[in-house]
């Protein structure tokens, strides 16, 4: 393992460090933490100043550990903060263990080294075993030993947690994808599963904790596979899931960010929310809420599946005007796209040779021409995204998308009656 840290030009004092019941009394907290840790390679970052405290440093350094001192710029600008970043990551190879003991060196340096211990982490893979920081300013006199404070060393590690938070709520907010924060959830669940010590009280809390992560997730695999009555149904289930959750989400630190995040995921789905979709009792409610959804999708750029979603909601609002609500009746369903399908062509016909269109089995229908019209911009549309352009003279992503947006606000002028 590697135990990155730095060096200041500051007045260090002997300390007496403590961690997980070990103490190490020294004056450069890397020393006690190369003790508490055990690196096999001790990487010092410094600066031209702070090379006599590396000499000092390298006379206590424990037996056994590889010391490497890199020099690096003070930071006096955006551009040397940037530079010592690039050092930083360049000193630890993807998918290997590192640690950071950041409590000494310029003030900059530390939350650098925060900043790139979690980009690290996230992007590299690398396995974070630590990151410490001895608070010298808060520490107590030792009893025995004068003039020598007792300081905590605290692991950090959990903190970088809000960094994925923050990069979770800007995917929830940007995309509407919500896994990032269901695995968050999830992998809290564990930690917490493992303190419950077996408690069937704290399991069932837990449990509650690690249903709202499911959720979260089952909702956002719903909605990018377009499953929209899976999606109606388990955003319908959300606030209660986060209602028997909430003790714990209060209770624990490391869930508090989703707690801030609670607005912006009810704003997100709870729109989308309808008990017993799929049932014909409410398929008009489930029609309004599907014509969401494609808005939902627009909104968020998720271009395909507002299309995909569209075509089937424009079968669904035919065979609602016909009285037919067994919407996942497949046969059903075929035989009144068929239908569809050939007014439509009709229907292009007849406007293309300036005929008038006489409708036949969908005449009940309301507003059936523009409802044919948008069904064959739909074909078309479906069929150049499908076969991803391999065609001649494919639209261009920029017409794809001016069509998308047109075409979803056709749809809101298309009537939408009462319960069956």
């Amino acid at each position: 393992m590697n135990l990155l840290t730095f060096l200041g030009t500051g007045n260090y004092q002997t300390a007496c460090y403590m961690w997980n019941g070990e103490e190490y009394i020294t004056k450069f907290a890397p020393l006690a933490s190369c003790r508490f840790l055990r690196p096999e390679k001790l990487t010092v970052f410094l600066t031209e100043k702070s090379r006599t405290h590396f000499e000092d440093l390298c006379k206590d350094m424990p037996a056994g550990v590889e010391v490497c001192p890199v020099e690096v710029p003070t930071g006096k600008n955006e551009a040397e903060l940037w530079q010592i970043f690039e050092i930083i990551a360049d000193h630890v190879p993807p998918q290997s263990e590192a640690a950071f003991d950041i409590t000494h060196g310029l003030r900059s340096f530390p939350l650098v080294a925060l900043l790139a211990a979690a980009f690290l982490r996230s992007g590299l893979g690398v396995r974070l075993r630590a990151v410490f920081y001895g608070a010298y300013d808060v520490g107590e006199p030792h009893e025995s030993i004068p003039d020598v404070r007792r300081v905590a060393m605290f692991d950090l590690t959990p903190m970088l947690s809000l960094l994925e938070w923050s990069a979770a709520a800007d995917r929830l907010v940007q995309t509407g994808d919500a896994r990032d924060l269901g695995k968050l959830l999830r992998e809290q669940r564990k930690t917490l599963a493992e303190q419950a010590q077996g408690d069937p009280t704290a399991l069932e809390q837990v449990g509650r904790l690690a249903n709202l992560g499911g959720a979260l997730v089952g909702i956002s695999q719903a909605l990018n596979l377009i499953r929209p009555y899976d999606a109606l149904t388990q955003c319908a289930g959300l606030a209660g899931r986060t209602e028997l959750a909430r003790p714990l989400l209060e209770s624990t630190p490391a869930t508090k960010p989703y707690l801030h995040l609670l607005e912006n995921v009810q704003r997100t789905f709870a729109p989308l929310g309808l008990q017993d979709a799929d049932q014909p009792h409410n398929a008009w409610q489930a029609l309004h809420k599907q014509r969401q959804m494609i808005a939902w999708y627009v909104e968020r750029e998720h271009w395909a599946q507002a299309v995909t979603l569209a075509r089937e909601w424009l079968v669904s609002w035919v065979m609602a005007h016909l009285q037919r609500f067994d919407f996942t009746n497949r046969a059903v369903r075929e035989r009144i796209e068929g239908s569809i399908n050939e007014e439509a062509y009709t229907f292009k016909t007849c406007h293309q040779n300036k005929q008038p269109f006489e409708p036949l089995f969908l005449a009940p229908v309301p507003q059936l021409e523009s409802a044919l019209a948008l069904w064959n911009t739909l074909a078309d549309l479906r069929n150049d995204l499908d076969h991803a352009g391999m065609r001649q003279a494919p639209r261009q992503a920029k017409d794809l998308i001016e069509q998308i947006q047109c075409i979803a606000m056709q749809m809101e002028a298309l009537p939408i009656g009462e319960q069956p």
